[in-house]
C-alpha cells in the first residue's frame, strides 16, 4: 500500500512534554510531519519547516524567545510562525512584538496551516 504524502514539516514548541506529544499526535493524524521542540538554528536553516507552531499555553515568554531567535535573521523571518492559544494579555503582548506572526486557537490551527501551505506552494521563494 502506498504511503500517504505528508502535508509538510512543522516544528511544535510547547513547554509541557505530555501535552506537546498529544498535540503533535493530532497534527500527525492530519498528515503533518511534526518535530517536537526546537533543534539548533543551523538545522532549522538547513531544513526549513513549513511553519513553526509555538504554544502560548505555558511559559509564553519562552515562546517569544524562540520567535526572537528565529526572526533574528533574514532566513528565519521567512519561516511562518503561528502562535497557539494562550491568555489574552500574553497573546496581546506577543502580537505587539510579532505583528507579522499568525495567532490562532487549537480549533483554527488546521485551516491556518493549510493556508500557509497553499501560500508556500504558490510562492515557494517566500
Amino acid at each position: 500500500m502506498a504511503r500517504k504524502a505528508t502535508l509538510g514539516q512543522l516544528i511544535l514548541v510547547h513547554w509541557h512534554d505530555e501535552e506537546a506529544n498529544e498535540l503533535a499526535a493530532e497534527l500527525r493524524k492530519a498528515g503533518w510531519k511534526v518535530q517536537v521542540g526546537m533543534k539548533e538554528l543551523r538545522e532549522v536553516k538547513a531544513h526549513p519547516p513549513t511553519a513553526v507552531v509555538i504554544s502560548l499555553r505555558r511559559l509564553p515568554s519562552h515562546g517569544r524567545e524562540v520567535a526572537d531567535a528565529l526572526w533574528y535573521s533574514k532566513w528565519g523571518r521567512a519561516i511562518p510562525i503561528v502562535f497557539l492559544d494562550g491568555q489574552a494579555d500574553k497573546v496581546e503582548a506577543t502580537r505587539t512584538k510579532f505583528p507579522d506572526a499568525r495567532f490562532v486557537n487549537w480549533a483554527d490551527l488546521p485551516s491556518e496551516l493549510q493556508q500557509i501551505r497553499a501560500q508556500k506552494r504558490r510562492d515557494p521563494g517566500g
